[in-house]
């Protein structure tokens, strides 16, 4: 289980969000605090509170992390 750290600036950022993961096979969780959505969910995600610092996890490898990351952009608040 591979965790990756989102930070969403605008809505259409979450709708990017959603774009990039539907791309993927795996399953993608999103938590808030104690709050978890299934990350491919666009309703799921404006539920929660977009100011809050929030992390996604999947079951993928590095190379796929790596990639996914990338493609993300900005949304990815890698530390």
């Amino acid at each position: 289980m591979e965790t990756i750290q989102v930070k969403f600036e605008t809505v259409d950022d979450v709708s990017k969000f959603v774009q990039i993961l539907s791309k993927y096979d795996c399953d993608f969780d999103l938590y808030c605090g104690s709050y978890c959505v299934d990350a491919k969910s666009i309703l799921g995600i404006m539920t929660m509170d977009l100011r809050n610092k929030m992390w996604m996890t999947g079951v993928m490898n590095q190379d796929e992390k790596r990639r996914l990351i990338h493609e993300l952009g900005p949304v990815a608040a890698v530390a």
